[in-house]
C-alpha cells in the first residue's frame, strides 16, 4: 500500500532534521556538558549514520530528493565540521607534525590567517560537489542578488508590510555588529598592551573575518539551503539550516545558550536573506562585520 502525500512529506521531513541533527554539534554538547568529554570514537557513530541515510536516499524512492542534501553534510562532517572541528580531514592535517612545524616558524598573525585559508577547503570542495551535481552558480547563491528585493514580512521582525532589503539589512547590519562589540567589550575588556600594534590588528582581522564569514556563510548555508529548499519548502530548509548554525556555536562567540540563541536569529535572518534576495550580499556583510570585532579582540588578547 502506497503511503499518503502527507505520510511522505512527513518522513521526508523526518529523515532531513535526522540527517541535520547528525551532523550538528548537538550531541558533542551533551558529551561534554553532562560526561565531560566525548568518546573519540562518537564522530564515527555520525558518520555511519549519515552513510545509512544516504543508502536510503539511493534506494527508497521518496527518500531521493533529499540526496544531494544528505551528501552536502556528510562531506561537510567528514572534511571538518563534524565534532566541533576535533574531527575530520582539516583537523586531521592541523595536528600533523607537517603542519605544527610549519606553522610554529610563522609571525602569529600568519599562522592565524594560515588556519582559515585551510578552512576554506570545504567551501571549496562542496562548490565542486554542487558543480557536479549540475547547479549553477546562481543555484547556490553565490552571486551579489537583489540587494533592493522586499524583506517578506515576519512576526518575528516585527514586520506587518514588505521593505526593501537595503533598508532591513543595513538597520540589522548595524545591530548584529554593534550588540557583538558591546558583548566583547563585557566579556574581553579592552586589552591594555596588545601584543600587535592596531594598525597590524584591523587589516589582518579583515582578512580572516572575510575567509570565514564566507566559509560560514556559503558551507553552513547557502549550499544546504540551495539543495533542500525547493525540495521541502522555503519555511522548513530556512529552519533546519538554522537550527544546524545556531548548535554549531554553542563553543563559539558569544557561547552557550546564549550563543546558541543569537547565533540561530542571526542565521536565520541570513538564511531569509540568501532566500529572498537569491544573492549572497546581506548574508556576507551582516556576517562579516561582527565577525571583524571578534577577530580584533581575538588577535589582542593573544
Amino acid at each position: 500500500m502506497d503511503e499518503s502525500p502527507d505520510n511522505q512529506e512527513k518522513m521526508v521531513l523526518v529523515v532531513a532534521w535526522a540527517a541535520v541533527l547528525l551532523t550538528s554539534n548537538l550531541a558533542i554538547i551533551l558529551w561534554r556538558e553532562l560526561a565531560s568529554a566525548e568518546p573519540i570514537w562518537w564522530p564515527w557513530i555520525h558518520v555511519l549514520g549519515l552513510v545509512v541515510i544516504l543508502v536510503s536516499t539511493l534506494v527508497i524512492d521518496d527518500l531521493k530528493l533529499l540526496r544531494n542534501f544528505v551528501l552536502i553534510l556528510l562531506t561537510i562532517f567528514l572534511l571538518g565540521y563534524g565534532g566541533a572541528w576535533n574531527f575530520g580531514l582539516i583537523p586531521y592535517f592541523r595536528s600533523s607534525s607537517f603542519w605544527t612545524d610549519w606553522t610554529g616558524t610563522l609571525p602569529i598573525p600568519v599562522s592565524e590567517i594560515m588556519i582559515h585559508v585551510l578552512r576554506l577547503a570545504p567551501a571549496f570542495v562542496v562548490i565542486v560537489l554542487l558543480l557536479a551535481m549540475g547547479l549553477r552558480r546562481s543555484d547556490f547563491f553565490l552571486r551579489k542578488g537583489d540587494i533592493r528585493a522586499p524583506v517578506e514580512p515576519s512576526r518575528l521582525l516585527g514586520m506587518k508590510k514588505p521593505e526593501p532589503w537595503t533598508r532591513i539589512g543595513s538597520i540589522f547590519a548595524i545591530i548584529f555588529t554593534v550588540f557583538t562589540l558591546v558583548f566583547l567589550i563585557g566579556a574581553w575588556g579592552l586589552p591594555e598592551d596588545p601584543t600587535l600594534d592596531i594598525l597590524t590588528i584591523i587589516p589582518i582581522a579583515a582578512i580572516i573575518a572575510t575567509m570565514n564569514s564566507f566559509n560560514e556563510e556559503f558551507t553552513l548555508r547557502a549550499a544546504p539551503l540551495s539543495v533542500l529548499w525547493e525540495k521541502i519548502g522555503k519555511q522548513q530548509a530556512l529552519m533546519i539550516t538554522t537550527v544546524y548554525f545556531g548548535l554549531g556555536h554553542y563553543y563559539g562567540v558569544p557561547n552557550g545558550v546564549l550563543g546558541v540563541l543569537l547565533s540561530a536569529f542571526l542565521g536565520w535572518f541570513l538564511g531569509k536573506s540568501l532566500l529572498e534576495t537569491k544573492g549572497f550580499f546581506w548574508a556576507w556583510i551582516i556576517h562579516f562585520l561582527p565577525d571583524l570585532f571578534i577577530f580584533m579582540f581575538y588577535l589582542m588578547a593573544i
